[in-house]
C-alpha cells in the first residue's frame, strides 16, 4: 500500500515538473479593427495621373515604392478641363521585406 502511494506521488510530482518546461498557449482575441500584417509577395496598385492636353500619354509606368516593384499599365482615361486623368494599374511584386496590412473579421 505504502509503495503504491509512494509511486502515485513520484508520478504526479514528475508529471507536474514536466509541464513547467512546456510553453503555454495564449488564445488572445483579434479584435477586427486591428491591422495585422502579413507577408505578401505580390499585390495590385493602382494610381491616377492626370496630364495636360497635348502631353504625350505614357503606354507603361514603372512602380517602385516601399520595397514593390512593377510596371502598371493604363485602364481607364476620363476627359477633364485641360486634359486628362489617366489610372494605371498592375500587380507588383516584393524585393524585399514587404508587407501588406490586413483587417481580421470576426468569426
Amino acid at each position: 500500500m505504502k509503495r503504491k502511494v509512494v509511486s502515485t506521488v513520484a508520478a504526479a510530482g514528475l508529471a507536474l515538473t514536466l509541464s513547467f518546461g512546456l510553453p503555454s498557449q495564449s488564445f488572445a482575441e483579434v479584435s477586427p479593427a486591428e491591422p495585422v500584417m502579413v507577408a505578401a509577395a505580390s499585390k495590385v496598385v493602382t494610381i491616377t495621373i492626370s496630364y495636360r492636353t497635348g502631353e504625350n500619354i505614357k503606354s507603361s509606368v514603372p512602380y517602385n515604392t516601399g520595397g514593390w516593384k512593377g510596371t502598371l499599365y493604363p485602364t481607364s482615361k476620363q476627359a477633364v478641363d485641360g486634359g486628362y486623368l489617366v489610372i494605371y494599374s498592375g500587380t507588383v511584386t516584393c524585393s524585399g521585406n514587404c508587407a501588406v496590412p490586413q483587417t481580421v473579421s470576426p468569426k
